[in-house]
């Protein structure tokens, strides 16, 4: 879903120079000379639109980040109590438990995470629903939800990958199928 913004502002910025190119090709063609300071006031106005538009979006993104951590917290926070119940000396969530857990960080997620994250969650729902898949699917993609949390907060994940990330808290994690 990134690579299709990505490819959706190339667009827009191919199509605005191209715009921009039939302007200045028109005054150059109907004046015979170019029109400088019309050129110079073009240019300036468009950075200024670029800067704003680029400062809008990380204003955005600064503003909406802290409830993101709040939220992806709450997530991790619950898989982990859930899968790690009795490891750490307590009774594993009942069903009603399980519900109530998803139910709750359901909306949450489906207003603030990221397009990648919420594609991932809805996904791993879906698998864990399903007893016919093979639970290290679900752990896998467990682990890809994990990465986009982490990308989504700005994080490189730089030789990362989501076996290397459940290894936190997978202790055979190798012998998962990818």
């Amino acid at each position: 879903m990134k690579n299709d913004t990505d490819w959706r502002n190339i667009g827009l910025g191919i199509i605005t120079l191209a715009i921009i190119g039939l302007i200045v090709f028109g005054l150059f063609y109907e004046l015979g000379q170019a029109p400088w300071q019309f050129i110079t006031i073009l240019i300036a106005l468009l950075g200024g639109l670029i800067t704003f538009a680029g400062n809008l979006q990380i204003q955005i993104r600064n503003e909406q980040k802290p409830k993101k951590i709040e939220i992806y917290d709450k997530v991790i926070n619950f898989f982990f109590d859930t899968i790690l119940a009795k490891k750490i000396g307590q009774e594993p969530k009942t069903e009603k438990e399980l519900i109530k857990g998803f139910h709750d960080m359901t909306p949450d997620l489906i207003l603030w995470a990221s397009d990648d994250v919420l594609s991932l969650y809805i996904k791993f729902r879906q698998m864990a629903n399903n007893t016919q898949n093979d639970p290290s699917h679900s752990i896998l993609l467990f682990g890809q939800m994990l990465l986009s949390m982490r990308k989504d907060l700005g994080h490189q994940n730089k030789q990362l990958d989501e076996v290397f990330i459940l290894g936190t808290f997978v202790n055979d994690v190798q012998n998962l199928s990818k």
